[in-house]
């Protein structure tokens, strides 16, 4: 049991970056379907992918060292269906007409080990039946699947990384992974009536489709941040392959690589590919189209200012280590101005995630903001 807490454990760890890697493409899906995302299925989803991370640590871990395993001469598969049970039979210390025996009985390997693969899958049938809506037929399909899976991943020695299987394929665990997700599917169609349904799910999510929400504003930024990073990366690697472009290489390359790939497109009409991707589009504070100067306005008091502030508060610090008074007295007030700033700024955008209809103060002196396309 203590190995088993061991893998749950590691799969805790692993989750926070795995299951958003896993969870990505349907958050995607489903963000394009309804414009946006609903907490609950986003609870779900996150819940089935810690569920199967877990299921595959506890067939795969611990990863016992690879010479060890070369030296193997256990079997390596058994193909004799409903072993388990002569493994009861035969080892079990269960007495019926002695109850000191009856403990010890469920304690028992032969015992826990057959429970361990019925309780397995159970999660998985009942995700499926609940979540996935599928027919009785296709869990039980869906749970031999997963249980081959499993199986095969052992027979396979980890696809290929050990010389030979280290844990047994055993036809009996494909039995039992798929009678737990039989089982899985009849216990939710039991709690089926206490929990949202697709329409409770999804009804928050179309309420705030429209809404532009400082989340949504911040993942289209990553998006155009990541984009304009790799481009950068690209032209670095350019200028050090070609010395005569060792311009490319310059640290200041990615702010106007930035620039063109935040400010071109609004000018011309058209959304960077964050926009796209969280589906807003630049306007006028009424809902009209901007003009062609206002993308460049936008940018430079939005993100120009918070640049040069940090900057220059950096710059001043710098100041106040070199010498003379007459620079300290000077870094001294950009230091407070550059903070007063930045306090300002940071409330605003805090603001902003408190309240949905809150314009941030770049956004009203440019008189643009960003609306759901």
């Amino acid at each position: 049991m203590g190995v088993y807490i061991g893998d749950l454990r590691s799969a805790v760890f692993a989750f926070p970056v795995l299951a958003l890697v896993i969870a990505l493409p349907f958050l995607w899906w489903h963000y394009h379907k309804y414009r946006a995302i609903s907490r609950w299925r986003v609870f779900w989803i996150y819940l089935f992918t810690f569920y199967l991370l877990c299921a595959y640590f506890l067939i795969i871990l611990p990863l016992p060292d690879r010479a060890a395993v070369a030296k193997l001469t256990t079997p390596e598969y058994n193909l004799v269906p409903f072993e388990f049970i002569r493994q009861f039979m035969k080892y079990n210390p269960l007495q019926l007409t002695n109850v000191h025996t009856w403990k010890a009985a469920l304690m028992a390997p032969t015992v826990i080990q057959p429970l361990f693969n019925v309780a397995l899958t159970v999660p998985f049938g009942a995700f499926l039946r609940y979540y996935f809506h599928r027919p009785w037929w296709q869990v039980i399909l869906g749970s031999f699947s997963l249980s081959l899976f499993f199986e095969l991943t052992q027979l396979s020695g980890l696809y290929g990384y050990y010389p030979r299987p280290y844990r047994l394929f055993d036809v009996d665990d494909l039995l039992l992974n798929t009678t737990g997700g039989w089982l899985g599917c009849g216990l939710a169609r039991l709690v089926m009536p206490i929990l949202p349904t697709d329409e409770q799910m999804d009804r928050g999510a179309l309420e705030r489709a429209n809404d532009v929400s400082m989340w949504r504003r911040m993942a289209g930024f990553i998006v155009d941040y990541l984009a304009a990073s790799i481009i950068d990366f690209a032209l670095s690697l350019v200028g050090t392959l070609l010395p005569a472009l060792h311009i490319l290489r310059a640290n200041w390359m990615l702010w106007v690589v930035f620039i063109l790939w935040m400010v071109i497109p609004p000018m011309l009409g058209h959304r960077t590919l964050g926009m796209r991707v969280v589906r807003l589009r630049m306007a006028r504070a009424n809902g009209a189209p901007i003009s062609w100067w206002q993308p460049l306005f936008r940018f430079a008091v939005g993100y120009g200012i918070p640049a040069l502030t940090v900057w220059g508060m950096f710059r001043a610090v710098d100041a106040i280590n070199g010498i003379g008074f007459s620079q300290f007295t000077w870094a001294g007030v950009g230091i407070i101005v550059a903070l007063l700033m930045l306090s300002i700024m940071i409330g605003d955008w805090l603001l902003a995630f408190v309240m949905r209809s809150h314009r941030l103060l770049f956004e009203q002196i440019t008189n643009t903001r960003l609306k759901s396309d």
